[in-house]
């Protein structure tokens, strides 16, 4: 399987991350121990429903791709600081988001190399 086929399913990805921050911001900001994180929430939910549009628009550029992964490095940011507030049960949640989020910006990175191999 070549990395660049996971550029369709990536874009679906962030258009079902993005609609889930924007739905529930509050939700989501509580559970990483941001509680007043629901308006950054929502923003960030914004740019990935940009970015999962711009990848299902153009699924042969790395442009949208590279873009999912500069996203990722805010993400990491917020990530990180919230975990760094935070207590119990949230800080693990804020602590698992960043190590998911690191992952995810690998995964973008590489799929966006395939992309512009191709």
């Amino acid at each position: 399987m070549r990395l660049s086929s996971l550029a369709k399913p990536l874009g679906w990805f962030s258009l079902a991350l993005g609609a889930a921050e924007l739905l529930a911001p509050r939700k989501i900001a509580r559970a990483h121990g941001a509680p007043d994180g629901d308006k950054l929430v929502r923003a960030f939910g914004a740019r990935e429903i940009a970015a999962g549009v711009g990848v299902l628009a153009r699924p042969g550029s790395a442009w949208p791709l590279v873009a999912r992964a500069g996203g990722d490095l805010l993400d990491v940011a917020a990530a990180g600081y919230a975990a760094k507030g935070a207590h119990g049960s949230a800080r693990k949640m804020a602590l698992v988001s960043l190590a998911t989020v690191a992952g995810f910006f690998v995964l973008d990175s590489l799929v966006a190399r395939s992309v512009a191999r191709a």
